[in-house]
């Protein structure tokens, strides 16, 4: 869902796409991924990769069973019969080994069962079946991709569907009891063994509350689960409990089974039989072929026999000896269990790649968890245990682990207590982030500075280095400090925190500031997923809020970084930088962080903060009028395109003589009210960039601010014929060093369509601009239509965010881009 919730939001650029390109590429280019074995055959778990042996611990073959010499005579004997495929869609005709197999698995599972190609086909033939339209699905928040996928075929149907934070029993619980006034069933959607952690779907406590709430289902995944644990291998979900009536199972022949395809198990004939009858892929998709299905006839038959108890002890021995030696070694095993899957946090993508390629370089091949499997900033080793594992292997490569994490650790310049951060966990002992501030300080060389308001800077450089950028010079900083402290609510009360980092000469190499305040998660999500938010926080009015520490604020646009890109030092001020974003994310408890407007064609950069646990994020496009050359309002429409033109003397200039424009002072209270008032219809008509409200005070500040001008708009009498004549439109600019910068506009809807309120704020700006002597005009963000009628350059920035936890953006995910009526 994560990454439904990107494609939505990014539908021009694609950031989401771009990263994680970016992300397999770098693992590419660093010999950990899309990589091949060269062994003319197989015959136990090492394997040849670039001309090295290595031992193989990412296979998710548990039981060892894919070179069993009955699983490869039974794939031979049926190819020799049916051939290498018997393509036919099974609405029609199966191969006898289909019928052959299903019987075996009927008696393996005790439940009527239905072979699907693929697990994926599977979920894709069951979950638009069952799941009728006035049904509601709650997933677990780190449930399957391919369940998911399956999910958004039923959500045009207008099927309701909710996330869980993963295992949260007393959430699941407290939105039944939401949903059942409405639904006559309620899907919960989870896997058996989850494949990235290795750890257990509750199944005890979920049939509790399938027996306590009669509109409650289960719908489990149980890939990981297969063949190890369980009465004949049934899979991690069914031995701990029978099947329930209410229940359905999907399941995996790709992982310990292991022959390819996949198998879903209902509760009664009927059921089965409707999804073999009305699923999509079967019907349209391709059989699994005659050797997939002999190979799976040959290990349902080990499955049926005492022997598969045999493999699942040895199995459970390994795991136990893996565990053991974990513990000893204190590495950071992110959830241990008895399950034959294992996760080694190491927190920063940087961090997985070096150790991953130290074991390989070892002769231990593992695999990197990562991005968008799991949250950025909650990269991993992830490694499997298999039967077939020998002590002296998983002692041999848990000991290179070992040996090589300090080194790592040492050479990344990182701490394991920000690992243990980073992954919600016990430190194992008492550590602060801070402390790897002062190590890289000490280590660079650079002397970094931090304050936290702006009166303890010097005036003169902080305006040299960001003053011209916007409206964070020194005086608009000021002006934010004194309107984001001190207020009653905690979205109004923002931390301010300034960071200049110097060379040894004193130079500042690197100078920015940033904020932490409580932000919405839908900030940049589509207006309608915001519209369903909104409706949440009706009830609960921080749903889906976050502590976010944002580079600049939620009030200033433009370049907020700035860095000497001629200093050799400019990468070490990079990450010093983030060594300190992350003690302050720490301090603060921030879940968020979002460093914003950079330019998304600058490959070093985009590689250094990937690198480093952001993921990018396309901004929407900001708006730059410059060259304001011109001498008149003729002069400046002449410069304009044919297009442009036209749409100026049509919209703007035949109403410009019915308005009068004032740029006002001090306002009494209730002009100043009213003004707000009309602010609040703009903020409340669009939710394309979803904030809170700004509160009072803003505006009582901006008044009586000298930095800041009130540009007010009202219609000549004969326009507006209300008995006492009011504003239908202002823009609140700041003056900054040659450039003008409108930030808060407020319109009278009443008067816009016919008299284009919106339009004449944005031509009165210019003209304005022109009018002090200013070079350019900034014109923010939105309405791009609009604002390249005047001139306007677009300005395309990124923004690179790090999340502890993907659930917000997961949620957000469950939400249809396309409705709002729920």
């Amino acid at each position: 869902m994560l990454k439904q919730f990107f494609l939505q939001k990014m539908s021009k650029h694609h950031s989401f796409i771009d990263t994680v390109y970016q992300i397999a590429c770098d693992a590419t280019k660093k010999g950990i991924a899309h990589l091949y074995t060269e062994d003319a055959s197989l015959s136990n778990n090492l394997i040849t990769i670039n001309k090295q042996k290595v031992v193989n611990f990412s296979s998710c073959s548990y039981l060892g069973l894919e070179l069993d010499e009955r699983l490869k005579a039974g794939a031979i004997k049926a190819i020799k019969e049916y051939g290498t495929q018997f393509s036919a869609s099974r609405a029609y005709l199966s191969a006898r080994h289909y019928a052959e197999l299903e019987c075996k698995l009927e008696e393996l599972f005790g439940s009527p069962v239905v072979v699907a190609p693929t697990t994926t086909l599977g979920h894709i033939s069951a979950i638009p079946v069952i799941v009728s339209d006035d049904d509601a699905i709650i997933l677990d928040h780190q449930v399957h991709h391919s369940v998911q996928i399956a999910v958004n075929l039923v959500k045009h149907r207008g099927v309701r569907v909710e996330m869980i934070r993963h295992n949260r029993m007393d959430m699941l619980e407290d939105r039944v009891k939401k949903l059942r006034e409405k639904h006559q069933r309620i899907w919960y959607m989870a896997d058996g063994v989850y494949s990235m952690y290795g750890d257990f779907s509750p199944v005890n406590e979920v049939y509790e509350l399938m027996e306590k709430y009669p509109e409650m289902h289960y719908y489990v995944d149980d890939a990981h689960g297969m063949s190890w644990t369980g009465k004949h291998g049934k899979g991690y979900a069914l031995s701990q409990k029978p099947i329930h009536e209410k229940m359905v199972m999907a399941t995996s022949f790709a992982k310990a089974f292991p022959t390819g395809g996949g198998a879903l198990v209902f509760p009664n004939k009927q059921l089965a039989q409707r999804v073999l009858n009305c699923g999509g892929p079967m019907i349209t998709s391709g059989p699994m072929q005659p050797g997939s299905l002999g190979a799976a006839i040959a290990s349902a038959n080990i499955h049926l026999s005492d022997e598969i108890y045999e493999m699942q002890q040895d199995l459970q021995e390994n795991i136990k000896y893996t565990n053991l030696l974990l513990k000893k070694y204190e590495l950071p095993n992110i959830s241990p269990s008895d399950s034959p899957v294992f996760f080694i946090g190491v927190s920063l993508p940087k961090m997985g790649y070096n150790l991953i390629k130290r074991l390989m370089n070892e002769g231990y091949y593992t695999n990197i968890g990562i991005f968008p499997a799991v949250p950025m900033k909650n990269t991993g080793v992830r490694f499997t245990i298999t039967r077939k594992h020998t002590f002296n292997q998983i002692e041999g490569m848990i000991e290179a682990m070992a040996y090589h994490f300090p080194k790592v650790l040492e050479e990344e310049n990182f701490t394991e207590a920000k690992i243990y951060q980073a992954f919600k966990l016990p430190l194992p002992e008492e550590q602060k982030a801070e402390t790897a501030v002062t190590a890289l300080v000490n280590q660079s060389g650079m002397k970094l500075r931090h304050e936290k308001s702006i009166i303890y800077l010097h005036r003169k450089e902080w305006d040299a280095l960001l003053g011209d950028r916007g409206t964070f010079d020194w005086n608009g900083m000021k002006f934010l400090e004194d309107s984001f402290t001190g207020n009653e609510l905690p979205e109004e009360n923002w931390e301010f925190d300034y960071i200049i980092i110097r060379d040894l000469t004193g130079k500042p190499v690197l100078a920015t500031f940033l904020t932490t305040t409580l932000a919405k998660d839908d900030m940049l999500a589509p207006a309608t997923i915001s519209m369903q938010v909104e409706k949440m926080r009706q009830n609960s009015r921080y749903y889906l809020c976050s502590k976010t520490l944002c580079m600049g604020s939620l009030l200033t646009e433009g370049n907020h970084l700035y860095l000497d890109r001629s200093s050799p030092l400019w990468k070490d001020a990079m990450r010093l930088l983030f060594e300190k974003i992350a003690a302050l994310q720490e301090e603060y408890g921030a879940s968020v962080t979002n460093l914003r407007d950079f330019d998304p064609k600058d490959e070093d950069m985009d590689a250094l903060l990937v690198d480093n646990g952001y993921f990018k994020v396309t901004m929407p496009e900001n708006h730059l009028v410059e060259n304001l050359d011109w001498n008149s309002k003729e002069e400046f429409i002449k410069k304009l395109s044919f297009n442009s033109r036209r749409h100026i003397k049509k919209r703007i200039t035949r109403h410009e003589d019915k308005y009068e424009v004032e740029v006002i002072g001090q306002p009494a209270n209730e002009v100043l009210n009213y003004l707000y008032q009309l602010y609040l219809n703009v903020k409340e008509n669009s939710l394309e960039l979803n904030t809170f409200t700004l509160p009072y005070k803003v505006f009582e500040n901006i008044a009586k601010n000298p930095n800041w001008e009130m540009l007010v708009l009202k219609l000549k009498p004969e326009h507006d014929t209300r008995a006492i004549r009011k504003p239908v439109g202002f823009v609140f600019a700041y003056v900054g060093q040659d450039t003008y910068n409108p930030m808060l506009v407020g319109l009278d809807y009443q008067f816009n369509r016919e008299y284009n309120c919106y339009r004449q704020c944005i031509y009165r700006v210019i003209m304005r601009a022109k009018e002090l002597g200013l070079k350019k005009v900034r014109l923010g963000y939105s309405a791009t239509i609009e604002k390249r009628k005047f001139g306007a350059k677009i300005i395309e920035s990124a923004a690179y965010m790090q999340a502890k936890d993907n659930y917000s953006m997961e949620v957000l995910g469950t939400m249809n881009v396309l409705e709002h009526h729920q």
